[in-house]
């Protein structure tokens, strides 16, 4: 096969129903704003048989396999729980906060993450590494169930710590921080290429200039 038109597949009806209800009108006001075909036009992924893509391809199996048990533990914890543990961070650092609240900040993103998700649809690393023959394998189970491209869980991350920098200022420099240590914990688990998360940062400029986060 044509190693381009490797696709992730179909999202799940729940990921659809969810864009199309856009609660809370990011994903329209995305797309009044011009955010959406910049995105679309001028920021798509690296196609599938780049070099870019193989070196990430690369970089991600010389992470996952040389990652240690504590490595393991920490990509579990903000694939199952991420939410629970920024909202912790939060608390612990004087914010009024709570998981479903955090959960709530990213759920007013989500549709207009899984539109660019969908429209892109890029394969996993898993998905492509095997079609090379790199084997790559992801260090924990995952239900992520949507395309590679942008990555939800640093999208979720960048909200969150936003907000908590917005009800806290004196926060920004351990928030960068914090930032710092989580932002490659998708490529360290092996579900997401470097360039999933950059894209996501880039979408999350726009989105702060236009004010609607």
């Amino acid at each position: 096969m044509d190693i381009d038109s490797l696709i992730y597949g179909n999202p799940p009806k729940k990921i659809i129903d969810k864009i199309q209800k856009d609660k809370y009108g990011v994903l329209k006001q995305s797309m009044e704003y011009g955010i959406v075909d910049d995105v679309l036009k001028n920021h798509p992924f690296p196609q599938n048989s780049s070099e870019e893509t193989l070196n990430e391809l690369k970089y991600l199996k010389e992470v996952t396999d040389n990652a240690t048990d504590k490595d393991v533990k920490f990509c579990k914890i903000m694939e199952d729980n991420h939410y629970d543990v920024l909202a912790k961070f939060g608390q612990k650092h004087g914010l009024d906060v709570d998981s479903d609240e955090v959960k709530s900040w990213c759920d007013r993103i989500d549709p207009l993450v899984f539109y660019l998700k969908d429209k892109f649809n890029r394969p996993r690393p898993y998905q492509l590494s095997d079609k090379l023959g790199i084997e790559l394998y992801p260090l924990i189970s995952t239900d992520a169930n949507t395309g590679a491209y942008p990555s939800g869980h640093t999208m979720d991350f960048l909200v969150i710590l936003y907000t908590f920098g917005q009800m806290n200022p004196k926060l920004a420099p351990v928030l960068s921080k914090l930032y710092d240590k989580i932002k490659n914990v998708r490529q360290l688990s092996g579900v997401h290429y470097p360039s999933d998360r950059k894209v996501s940062e880039y979408i999350f400029t726009q989105l702060i200039d236009k004010n609607l986060i």
